[in-house]
């Protein structure tokens, strides 16, 4: 498999693979991916190696990284899961025999068993994953994704052995996915205030100064840039909730089972919105949502301004709640 490149793509498509191990189980599972998104994927039971590249190694990096894993007699099949035109080259030119993927302009040629693509973003992103296995199910399982195994003792090493929620505050989509940072130190205060939980901030190195200002206001810790991927799903992990955009931190975490209130302005939670067993999705659902656009074209983003932080500090109490009872 050709793993997506983002995190809550790579997390929204781990119930593909389920669905490959169960309707191949005597069958090795290679799974090709980015570095940084690979301890998403490194414990998943239902691989056999994992083969991964640095994000600027392109086609030639991809390419080395399946030659060093490459079976002696090949690939039967390759499933292509990102939609570029890169990743069925790779696919191609892997020498796979079998390639499937879903249509996108002129990379058709390059796949076997195009799938047709007309009715992408009608449904989950999972569950259009999940179809390239052709394998019907009554019910898609969730996402799930296994942190470190040692994740209690990542958590401990940046000073959060207490009762602590996390806020993905940032989006590198842009600021048509990002709830006005205002809201957020309010809800962090509120959550500080009204159930004792340390406010921590997680985000890329290019986030620091923009969540610097939150943690300012509301207190607690900032660890933006400062993680890698195994140490924020650790830190995730450990968190009583979880509340942030539409991003790749609340994949992670709802995947995982953690309280997770997830934000969506201009993209569409029916086609996104984080799956799992304590999930909250809070959309204004406007008449110009879901627009995908990074900026917004009215200029004023009030898919997002629309949503009080009250109504997301009351979804967070009352999924801490249900944890508990």
């Amino acid at each position: 498999m050709l793993a997506p490149n983002w995190i809550g793509d790579v997390v929204m498509s781990t119930p593909f693979l389920s669905l490959l191990r169960s309707s191949h189980p005597d069958d090795f599972i290679t799974v090709l991916c980015r570095e940084y998104v690979s301890e998403l994927i490194v414990r998943s039971p239902f691989i056999d190696t994992l083969a991964t590249y640095t994000r600027g190694g392109g086609v030639r990096g991809a390419l080395g990284a399946l030659r060093k894993v490459r079976p002696a007699g090949g690939w039967d099949e390759c499933f292509v899961l990102p939609m570029s035109f890169s990743s069925a080259l790779v696919a191609f030119l892997s020498g796979s025999r079998r390639r499937t993927g879903y249509r996108s302009g002129p990379r058709s040629f390059l796949l076997s068993s195009p799938l047709d693509s007309g009715g992408l973003r009608s449904g989950h992103l999972s569950e259009e994953y999940a179809a390239l296995a052709g394998e019907k199910v009554d019910e898609l399982p969730c996402p799930g994704v296994i942190p470190p195994y040692d994740w209690k003792e990542r958590t401990a090493r940046y000073g959060l052995d207490g009762r602590y929620a996390v806020f993905a505050a940032g989006a590198t989509y842009g600021p048509a996915k990002v709830w006005p940072r205002d809201r957020f130190i309010e809800t962090a205060l509120r959550l500080s205030r009204d159930h004792g939980l340390k406010p921590v901030t997680t985000g890329g190195p290019s986030e620091r100064i923009y969540l610097d200002m939150i943690t300012d206001k509301a207190g607690g810790l900032n660890l933006s840039g400062k993680s890698g991927a195994g140490d924020l799903m650790s830190v995730l992990r450990g968190a009583e909730v979880v509340v942030g955009n539409d991003s790749g931190p609340v994949h992670v975490s709802a995947a995982m089972g953690v309280p997770t209130v997830a934000i969506f302005g201009s993209t569409s939670p029916g086609w996104t919105a984080p799956r799992g067993r304590a999930v909250r999705v809070i959309s204004s659902s406007p008449d110009c949502s879901p627009c995908f656009e990074r900026e917004c074209p009215l200029g004023d983003t009030h898919c997002l301004t629309d949503i009080a932080a009250g109504d997301v500090v009351e979804a967070a109490a009352e999924l801490m709640k249900a944890g508990k009872s």
